[in-house]
């Protein structure tokens, strides 16, 4: 009789012990998923600084600035501000957007071959292995949905909020920081009819006679045109090299005090 009480007790706990890890099991797993993701954020903070006392540290931060938030105008390859809605944009066209450019670099995600992004991973004989790819794309992603949850600021038209424009839409990481150009964008630092029909090593588009009248008759009106959308705009729908900047990417404010800031860079 003992036994069979004792077995009924047993049995009693030990499904309360079930019913209970069973309540509990949830709120545990997002427990230790959170410890994890702060674990994994903090090794990506020391994999992205440039800090040579971090045996880990690859130096993402020497293009992309220490904080993620773009490189320094004195880089050598001066990166865009990770901290962006437009990276959270791409990542909502494709989920898979950070951790493909990071792993096999820009030309994968964009498809220009003269990316200044580099390829990272081991597969490709870059620096990192896998762990340290999630690392990195764990924390440029969770910087991205941070500015997707910020609400969009209308900014000034000045030249002051027109060079934030200019850094945090990506142009810097192509047209560099004094607009100078680099390989995978061309040199701006003059804007007018009788030079934006020079390409150098970028393909002219084929309605270039329409980007001249365009500026000729207001340089904003083909600032625009070209920013908006070059290939619709005067490439007949093929794609240029510039990407298109549509208003979910890049909102009227922000259009307009960027053009207003190169206007000013280049004495129109």
């Amino acid at each position: 009789m003992r036994l069979k009480t004792l077995g009924v007790i047993l049995v009693t706990a030990l499904s309360a012990f079930t019913v209970l890890y069973w309540l509990t099991d949830s709120p545990r797993r997002e427990t230790v998923a959170a410890e994890h993701d702060d674990e994994l954020l903090e090794y990506a903070q020391v994999i992205f600084s440039a800090d040579p006392a971090e045996a880990a540290a690859v130096g993402c931060a020497n293009c992309h600035g220490a904080d993620g938030t773009g490189g320094e105008p004195d880089a050598t390859v001066v990166g865009p501000n990770l901290h962006s809605r437009s990276v959270a944009d791409k990542l909502k066209a494709n989920a898979n957007y950070v951790r493909l450019a990071v792993s096999f670099g820009g030309v994968v995600v964009s498809g220009n071959v003269n990316s200044l992004m580099p390829a990272w991973s081991y597969e490709v004989g870059g620096p990192l292995n896998e762990q340290q790819i999630e690392a990195v794309v764990t924390l440029v992603e969770s910087w991205a949905e941070e500015a997707a949850a910020q609400p969009v600021e209308e900014v000034p038209d000045t030249v002051e909020g027109g060079a934030e424009v200019y850094a945090s839409a990506g142009c810097v990481s192509c047209h560099a920081a004094e607009l100078e150009g680099s390989t995978a964008g061309p040199n701006i630092q003059t804007i007018g009819s009788d030079v934006i029909t020079e390409f150098d090593d970028f393909p002219t588009p084929s309605g270039v006679d329409q980007m001249v009248a365009d500026y000729e008759e207001d340089p904003r009106i083909f600032l625009e045109q070209w920013i908006r959308d070059s290939s619709g705009n005067y490439n007949d729908g093929v794609a240029t090299r510039m990407p298109a900047h549509p208003e979910d990417k890049l909102n009227e404010s922000q259009l307009t005090a960027l053009i207003t800031f190169l206007l000013d860079q280049t004495g129109e």
